[in-house]
């Protein structure tokens, strides 16, 4: 059997995984236009100087240990079910028994005039993050607009701030984070950011980047012009499905998948950030681009790609902050959409430095914000996966005590059995 994964980041290391844990023999071939299997969620870390190999997600060794072949530095440009074989920029044909698109996404830029000069990145891959940063350095860069506030323009400003360079955060919502936290995490995290120094234009946008070769200026919708030497465009991914539509594989919000992760192609498999998948906690299909969702999607793909058959159920939306004074964990709804869900807060963050937030529905978890003193809240996460009715102790999870000993007995007797798939979080007990 030959498994060829095109991409070389989480989903393509978890299919790894996936099918080695069936398939000792098989031939694995990964192709990817990058020169390595690094931790995408690191990459904002390249502005302090982290050293590459603190970067890397998966070394030589794990390649060598599963014995798999790496085609680095060519771009999978095609696909043709017909024959089975993937086309490269080289005009190498590789073929497949077995394949797995894990092209991940690209990131999302808008026709903002401009956006073609020296000085606009992007920062979704870890070469434009090194241009980003040898750019800076080579022009003496004090000022950066930063357009967006989700996580990677947040981590970008923050590190900015970190190295001494001005940094003006410019968002078209009211707030930081506005559609993964809600309104009081949105508030503590901009007061943390403020605190080191970000600025902050919100309800506004870039309409305009000016200067000859090199950004001097950015304008806004309001009118105001901006002085930088700089731009980083962040304001979100999309999924790369542009090979998948030359192999004639349906593609909706993402690439669509059934739950063993194929297409509806014959012996296609698809993984990560390009497909579209069940959100759990709402029963709606969705693009969710995280990295933990790309290795356990890729995780199941493997399996079920090397004759294993178990079903996928779908992600938990999962968000971290870690690199700020008090770390950010939230998962699921965080802001009910209606009445029929149920609140309960413990926030202390003024005094003790915490906040707590659980969402319930129908007696069960369905999302939580956690912001400062985290540990053990991973364990909400599989209260969620699991649907545990947790009526009777919901009050325990917005405190900083709440652990395994507050849930029922025989799921923690389930919990312990060994599981030799590793899927065993996504699977309800009983």
């Amino acid at each position: 059997m030959r498994y060829v994964i095109i991409g070389n980041s989480a989903a393509a290391v978890g299919c790894i995984t996936g099918i080695r844990k069936v398939d000792k023999e098989g031939e694995i071939v990964v192709i990817s236009y990058e020169d390595r299997c690094y931790s995408k969620p690191m990459i904002a870390d390249v502005l302090i100087d982290y050293p590459d190999e603190k970067l890397l997600y998966r070394d030589k060794d794990f390649f060598e240990k599963n014995n798999v072949t790496q085609i680095l530095g060519h771009k999978a440009i095609k696909i043709n079910p017909e024959s089975k074989v993937v086309i490269l920029d080289s005009n190498e044909m590789v073929p497949y028994d077995k394949l797995l698109i894990s092209t991940g996404g690209v990131p999302f830029v808008p026709p903002i005039p401009g956006r073609e000069k020296e000085g606009v990145f992007t920062f979704t891959e870890l070469g434009s993050a090194k241009k980003f940063k040898k750019y800076i350095e080579e022009n003496g860069v004090e000022k950066v607009v930063v357009i967006g506030s989700g996580f990677i323009g947040l981590e970008v400003a923050y590190y900015l701030r970190e190295i001494g360079k001005e940094v003006i955060v410019v968002e078209l919502l009211h707030r930081v984070l506005g559609k993964a936290l809600d309104k009081r995490g949105s508030e503590i995290v901009e007061n943390m950011l403020r605190e080191k120094g970000v600025q902050f234009i919100f309800n506004n946008t870039v309409e305009e980047i000016s200067g000859e070769e090199k950004v001097s200026s950015v304008k806004l919708k309001s009118g105001e012009v901006l002085k930088t030497e700089a731009v980083v465009i962040a304001i979100g991914v999309r999924p790369n499905v542009e090979l998948a539509e030359t192999a004639g594989i349906e593609v909706n919000r993402g690439i669509v998948t059934d739950n063993h992760l194929r297409t509806n192609v014959p012996d296609i498999y698809a993984a990560g950030d390009c497909i579209e998948c069940i959100d759990i906690t709402d029963g709606t299909r969705k693009n969710l681009p995280l990295f933990p969702l790309a290795f356990e999607q890729g995780l199941i793909a493997g399996l079920n790609m090397a004759g294993k058959e178990i079903t996928y159920l779908g992600g938990l939306p999962l968000n971290s902050l870690k690199f700020l004074e008090k770390p950010v964990l939230n998962a699921g709804i965080v802001e009910p959409p209606d009445s029929t869900y149920e609140i309960l807060v413990n926030d202390k963050f003024e005094k003790k430095g915490y906040y707590r937030k659980a969402i319930l529905k129908d007696g069960k978890l369905a999302g939580f914000v956690a912001i400062g003193e985290i540990d053990r809240v991973g364990i909400l996460t599989n209260v969620i996966r699991q649907k545990i009715d947790v009526s009777n102790i919901k009050e325990r999870l917005v405190s900083l005590d709440f652990g395994l000993v507050d849930l029922p007995a025989e799921w923690r007797k389930e919990k312990l059995k060994e599981d030799k798939t590793a899927y065993k979080d996504w699977r309800p007990v009983g």
